[in-house]
């Protein structure tokens, strides 16, 4: 029964098939949650002991490391 299962979904959905048979992709570490999390907690303590000008250069480190993990994610990987 489950053979013929096997063969159905190949049948009906071959890409699914071969995703599946492939085996699980690479975890990533959560890059971008960490960093809304690091974010979320230094505001306040940056805000009360440099004021506005330490804010805006936390919230600049956080936007240029934003974008390094998204262009680090979208280069193609080499084999």
């Amino acid at each position: 029964m489950i053979a013929e299962l096997e063969q159905r979904i190949l049948l009906s959905d071959p890409d699914f098939a071969q995703r599946m048979a492939t085996g699980p992709r690479e975890v990533r570490f959560p890059a971008v949650s960490v960093l809304c999390a690091g974010l979320f907690i230094l505001v306040p303590p940056v805000m009360l002991l440099f004021g506005w000008p330490g804010l805006i250069i936390v919230v600049d480190l956080f936007i240029a490391a934003l974008v390094a993990v998204v262009l680090n994610r979208r280069s193609p990987r080499s084999p």
